[in-house]
Parts: structure tokens; sequence; C-alpha cells
């Protein structure tokens, strides 16, 4: 059994991340969720993972962690995803009472991972300030670390800026200790994202029919939608699910290259930005597989029967 911790900040593309997770406990255990600021403020985002942990019915331990970034204040995307980082649904009001079993993310994924039987699985849909104080802080916990999943940077296109996706633009500094970290990386950016893995208006109308959680699911995913479309975009990207999919059902991708990735840490805009180093000859500061293609009907489809699994429980 493939034993994980995802560290996340809903936000409701982490919600549908979460909500594809806990369906599929036969491929992953999850032993734990931890927070960070992101989307919206860590208060926030705690309150978030609480409301999903209680309506999902799951019992993995919750902790929060770091409010703000390594280095600079935290910028926030309160404006695609609520003043509460997962409006558009209203959650039962026990949820609030979902244990918090740590408020520090950080030693919480240390004592967890460092005594587990097994190698565990990082999946990080959010910026990498947890990850990455983890990886400084306690480096011989790389030993029983299997692998990281990532939500994060692209090898095209930015969208918090022209050249930097949000998770990278937040807190760059944290993403290049995690891309230098020695660990095998998976990485799902922008390039696959709002390219690839995206939903249509008409199946996020058709999720609604998929039981309690497709209820749930369509109402924050109309939300969510709502911002985007003002935007111009006709495509839904749902982000965070690409990083747990490519964990539990990695066959959906079609395409993928290893690349050594650098990120941008200049005051200026370019800060952020994840750029692949193409040269046939290039000198492996790293090695991250970007994940670049993925057969896009079955990736819907699967979002689709992990909602609906929920009410065949």
């Amino acid at each position: 059994m493939t034993k994980v911790i995802m560290d996340c900040d809903p936000g409701i593309d982490d919600a549908i991340a979460l909500t594809v997770l806990l369906a599929h406990p036969e491929k992953a255990d999850l032993m734990g969720v931890t927070t960070v600021g992101g989307n919206v403020k860590l208060e926030y985002v705690t309150q978030n993972a609480k409301k999903l942990l209680t309506f999902l019915g799951s019992e993995a331990e919750l902790a929060s962690g770091q409010a703000s970034p390594l280095v600079k204040e935290i910028e926030t995307a309160g404006e695609i995803h609520g003043k509460t980082g997962m409006d558009g649904y209203d959650f039962p009001e026990n949820s609030l009472d979902y244990p918090l079993t740590s408020d520090n993310a950080v030693t919480y994924m240390y004592d967890r991972i460092s005594k587990s039987d097994e190698k565990v699985n990082l999946v990080a849909t959010a910026p990498l300030t947890n990850v990455s104080l983890l990886l400084k802080t306690f480096p011989e916990v790389k030993k029983n670390i299997e692998h990281i999943y990532i939500m994060g940077g692209s090898t095209l296109q930015g969208n918090i800026t022209l050249a930097a996706e949000f998770n990278a633009y937040v807190d760059p500094e944290a993403m290049e200790i995690v891309f230098n970290s020695g660990l095998p990386i998976t990485l799902s950016g922008l390039n696959l994202t709002e390219n690839k893995a995206y939903l249509t208006m008409d199946e996020i109308n058709k999720i609604k029919d998929l039981g309690h959680v497709g209820v749930m699911a369509s109402s924050i995913l109309d939300f969510y939608a709502s911002a985007e479309l003002a935007k111009g975009m006709t495509k839904i990207p749902i982000h965070d699910a690409c990083a747990v999919i490519s964990l539990i059902a990695p066959e959906l991708f079609t395409k993928s290259t290893n690349y050594s990735m650098d990120v941008c840490l200049t005051n200026d805009q370019y800060r952020g930005m994840t750029y692949p180093d193409r040269r046939t000859d290039a000198p492996q500061k790293n090695n991250i597989k970007v994940i670049e293609d993925v057969d896009r009907e079955a990736f819907v489809q699967f979002i689709f029967d992990s909602i609906a699994s929920y009410d065949k429980k």
C-alpha cells in the first residue's frame, strides 16, 4: 500500500484533488494532511481541510503548517477561490470540530515519515514552504521519502504573472530547495494543467449528478469556473488533481520528459519562473520528471468515477 502525506492549501482545485485521493484507499493510504498558507491565509485553508475531511468521512490526521513563505510576504488568490478559499458550498457547521493533530506541519511530517515502516510519498499542491523546511531542517528524513508529486511551475506560460505559476511565485525559494533535494520528483505544471488537464463547463455541470459529493464538487467548481471565465478562459484547469492522479493512476499521462529545472529568485517580473534546461549537454543540477500530456477523456472519467464512488461505498 502506497503511504501518502498531502501538503495543500484548499482552495477549490485542492478540494477536488483531496476528494479524488480519498476515493482510492485501495491505491493510497493517506496518513495525514498538512496545510500551508497559499490560495488563502493559513486559518482558512486549515478550516477548509477540516470541512473536507469531515464531509468525505476521512479519519486522516491533520496538521497546520507555515503561514508565510520563506522570504517574502504571502500573496493569496482569493479572487479565484473566494474569501474563504472554498466558497460556493455550505459545509456542515460541525466540520470545524475535526481534530488538529499538530500546529507544526514540519515536525509532524518528520515524525510520521521517519517512523513509518515504509517509504512515504508526498503530494504537494501548494507553495512548497512546509516541504522545503522539512528537507532543510531534517535532511535525514529523505531516506524515508519515496517520491514527491508536485503541482507547480511550468515549462511554458505563467498565470499569476507572465512568467510564473502561482505556487512557484508565492515561494520560489522553497521550490528551489525541493527541486535540488535529490529526491525523485514528478511535476504537474501549467503546461499540462491549463492546456491538457481541464474540464469544460458541460462536464462541470454533469458532476452535480454524481451523488452527494458531486453536488459539493460542482458547487465549488461553479464558483471557481466563474473566476476563470471572467478572465476569458473557456477550459477550466483542475491543476491539483494532476499531482494526485500522477501518483495513483500514472498510466493516464501519456508523455513526460526529464529536465534539469531552475527557479528564478530575482525580484522582478520573472520571479518564480521555472525553466527547463533543454540543451543536449545540460549539466544535471537536478532531474525533474515533467508531465507534458494526458489522455484527457480518461482523466475526466477518472475524476467522475472518483466522485461517484462515495455513494457506492
